[in-house]
């Protein structure tokens, strides 16, 4: 491939990458995820960033009904890489706390759950975002 031909399919693709962002940006998405006695739901939704690729706001409610403690949990990959886990909130005990975690953009996948305590042992399924 010639390198005008590369610079235009480039172009293209930029093009076209600034146009997605430009019609999904600010879309809102429900979520929900629960394990034992912990639910957590809430929305997710783009937030402008100044770059190509919006940040993904995630806000919500964790609610616990039992007397032990659980951890939500977000994590997500950048470009193929996948990130560390980050800890959205705990509640112990009969409860509630407000939950929100602001991703950086990009291509990539994110998902959450609830586990057990404030380690990474007795989760419940993935929920992808």
């Amino acid at each position: 491939m010639s390198r005008t031909m590369k610079s235009l399919a480039g172009a293209a693709l930029l093009a076209l990458a600034v146009s997605a962002h430009g019609t999904t940006a600010h879309a809102a998405e429900g979520w929900s995820v629960s394990h034992a006695t912990a639910t957590a739901s809430g929305t997710t939704r783009s937030v402008d960033s100044g770059g190509i690729w919006p940040d993904t706001a995630v806000e919500g409610e964790l609610r616990n009904t039992g007397s032990g403690c659980y951890t939500l949990w977000i994590q997500w990959t950048v470009d193929l890489t996948v990130g560390p886990p980050f800890k959205m909130g705990t509640q112990c005990g009969a409860g509630s706390v407000p939950v929100r975690f602001q991703k950086p953009g990009g291509l990539g996948t994110t998902w959450l759950k609830i586990c057990r305590d404030t380690q990474h042992t007795d989760c419940s399924p993935l929920r992808y975002l």
